[in-house]
């Protein structure tokens, strides 16, 4: 065996070891996926809980309270000041999204070319910021190793943050996969280097481990991510077009605020953490959840508390692992279902992710933190579960762009937790930030399952659902026809059709009715101007998109513009409406009878999820995909992974897939096209198939 096959060996393993979600939502194998999602990041999210525990507790005994307080101070900060970034980074990433979808190369990179010269400006404020603050707070006649210690988590932060630009112009589109021994690195070495030192000089241990993990971190994410900017051909560009100065990012404000302060409420976690373990030194009132019992009242909520922060934060983190996924799922609108369905799946799993996170809380309170009663860590299980259920709506909310809707329960948490607060007696503190945090959860929950069960009105559909959508319209509606020429390149053909449904989201819908060629209408008040949809088509394609019409006035409701389009021939001649089409099962009879060796899967039962178990992997991986592009073309049959076969959409979900047998003979092959014609236009399998066009 030479080098190229050991090669294609490895790689046939690492993919054979690969779960793709597209696969998992096709044969209702989700649990698989989410496994293999998670199968490390909570034995890293541990390991990195120790570090947190090791850090703290050596600097509490060795340079003392205010020194730790000050670690906790800066800590709460970073994790503000980086979820701030993170959210305003958003914008970043959407338009990559976007750039990437038109296939505009250079945009790509002037856009990541321009956040990394706002990320240098960012980290320098911080940095200075951060350098003054601490200047002026911590005593001058101070453990030296402590004041360092302090500025390096300033400087982490800073450095922090053009690697994070870094990584989201490739995150935005794809993610960003390391080799194993990558994610447990940073921590390990930290922890070597801390138990190493401890023996000797712990604090200055703890300084070399925090320099050394965080090198070690920041080379490990650009090394890969560089590796992953030259395999697709991009680097970013931080000159103006035309010009020798450096190019900053165009940010509207209020984007930019929506934005960044969504990512400030997906961070919240830190200051409610603040707040229980209280104001050092002061008499500040503190949320008090050791005053419920006796025995409790001899817990240090400030060591605690702070320790069992990422603990918190820990099923968030774990949510957040699908944000790519709900990203990808909510920018093909035609796999709506299936988004709602992967997220009602991931509230499954939730608690017990959480459990587990409570259980290393647990562990902290038995062992490292002698003297905390079983009954105060079994009174926080709820509040664990309750913010796990909360982190994984936010981080939907976040991910599907409704950065109002989050920024609005942030505020509502700032109310609740105040009421809280203005309530003197301390005894009650647990059980009512628990009753807050459940009516919390309620809101989310009627928030996320009201925007689910809302109808959505979608702005491409098959042309027989199309002519029925139009002739049901009861308003006044203009309509329009563009030719998109088959020789064009498919990412101008993708930029094209993109903008059609940008610019008819919630205003109208299109359809093809030939491979290269779309009707489209839109929906048109009183005093609306028409558009001139057709001439920003031709814009986008550099004029290939070259014949269009669009009508100047608006026909008086959708039965009379369809008149309108058959009279104009933008059709051809349907005797009426036609009925919406039967069910798709009563396909089934039809395609066995033709392909006696075809395999049909009912997608809504469990026979038909295990149907689609056996087919080839490859096949399932990319069926999701190919069958969503298949739309832009209005085509019946597919070619996925070699095998021909038809996808029928129903609801925004696949309903049923019908797998052609290898090498169909022609004949059949059309009879099978002829007859989802027919099927389509409202008539039965079988009725009038011989005679269809």
């Amino acid at each position: 065996m030479n080098d190229i096959d050991r090669w294609f060996d490895r790689t046939r393993r690492r993919e054979n070891r690969t779960v793709s979600l597209y696969a998992c939502l096709l044969t209702g194998r989700m649990f698989a996926y989410f496994r293999y999602r998670l199968r490390y990041l909570l034995v890293v999210d541990g390991t990195n809980f120790a570090v947190h525990v090791a850090e703290f507790l050596v600097i509490l005994t060795t340079l003392g309270g205010l020194a730790a307080y000050t670690v906790m101070i800066l800590r709460v900060g970073s994790l503000l000041v980086s979820g701030a970034w993170w959210g305003l980074l958003e914008i970043m990433r959407e338009r990559v999204r976007g750039l990437s979808e038109s296939g505009d190369r250079d945009g790509i990179e002037r856009e990541i070319g321009a956040w990394l010269v706002l990320s240098v400006f960012a980290a320098a404020a911080v940095t200075v910021a951060g350098a003054g603050t601490l200047s002026a707070l911590l005593p001058q006649d101070g453990d030296t190793i402590g004041h360092v210690y302090a500025f390096l988590i300033v400087i982490e932060l800073a450095f922090r943050m053009p690697v994070r630009v870094l990584h989201s112009g490739m995150f935005a589109t794809r993610r960003v996969y390391r080799p194993l021994w990558t994610l447990f690195a940073p921590t390990v070495v930290q922890l070597l280097v801390i138990g190493a030192g401890v023996m000797f000089y712990p604090t200055a241990a703890v300084v070399v481990a925090i320099i050394v993990s965080n090198a070690l971190s920041i080379w490990i994410t650009v090394t890969f991510a560089i590796r992953l900017y030259r395999l697709a051909g991009l680097w970013p560009n931080v000159r103006a077009p035309g010009r020798r100065r450096l190019r900053l990012p165009s940010i509207p404000v209020r984007l930019g605020l929506e934005t960044t302060l969504a990512g400030i409420g997906l961070r919240l976690d830190a200051v409610v953490v603040l707040a229980i373990a209280g104001i050092y030194g002061t008499t500040t009132r503190a949320f008090d959840l050791t005053a419920g019992l006796q025995t409790w009242r001899e817990i240090d909520a400030f060591q605690f508390f702070y320790l069992a922060l990422p603990l918190f934060r820990g099923a968030y983190e774990a949510t957040s692992v699908f944000y790519f996924d709900f990203v990808r799922l909510r920018r093909l609108p035609a796999l709506r279902e299936y988004r709602v369905w992967f997220f009602h799946q991931l509230l499954w799993v939730t608690p017990v992710v959480t459990l587990y996170f409570w259980g290393l809380a647990a562990a902290l309170g038995t062992w490292v933190l002698p003297g905390i009663p079983f009954s105060f860590l079994l009174a926080l299980l709820p509040l664990f579960v309750v913010r796990s259920f909360i982190g994984t709506y936010q981080i939907r909310l976040f991910a599907e762009g409704r950065y109002n809707s989050l920024t609005a329960t942030t505020v509502l948490t700032a109310i609740l937790f105040g009421l809280v607060w203005m309530d003197a007696n301390p005894a009650s503190d647990l059980l009512e930030l628990t009753a807050a945090m459940i009516v919390l959860l309620i809101v989310h929950i009627n928030l996320q399952h009201f925007h689910d069960r809302v109808p959505s009105r979608p702005t491409q559909l098959p042309l027989g659902d199309w002519i029925r959508a139009l002739a049901a319209e009861p308003g006044p509606v203009r309509a329009g026809t563009v030719n998109v020429p088959e020789w064009i390149p498919a990412r101008q053909r993708s930029a094209a059709v993109r903008l059609v449904r940008e610019e008819l989201r919630d205003r109208g819908c299109m359809a093809f009715h030939s491979p290269t060629s779309l009707v489209f209408y839109e929906r048109a008040a009183d005093g609306d101007r028409a558009g001139q949809l057709h001439l920003a088509m031709q814009a986008v394609t550099g004029g290939a998109v070259n014949r269009g019409r669009h009508w100047s006035d608006s026909a008086a409701d959708g039965a009379a513009a369809l008149d309108r389009i058959l009279d104009s021939k933008w059709l051809r001649p349907v005797d009426t409406v036609p009925a919406p089409p039967v069910n798709p099962a009563l396909l089934q009879p039809e395609f066995l009878a033709i392909f006696p060796d075809g395999l049909v899967a009912d997608l809504g039962t469990r026979a038909g999820a295990r149907a689609m178990r056996g087919l080839d992997p490859d096949l399932l991986v990319a069926l999701l995909p190919k069958a969503v592009r298949s739309l832009d073309e209005d085509a019946l049959v597919i070619l996925v992974a070699g095998r021909w076969l038809s996808p029928i959409f129903d609801r925004n979900k696949v309903r049923m897939v019908f797998v052609l047998p290898p090498d169909p003979a022609p004949e059949q092959f059309q009879l099978w096209l002829r007859t989802l014609k027919t099927w389509r236009l409202g008539r039965r399998p079988g009725e009038g198939v011989v005679h269809a066009k």
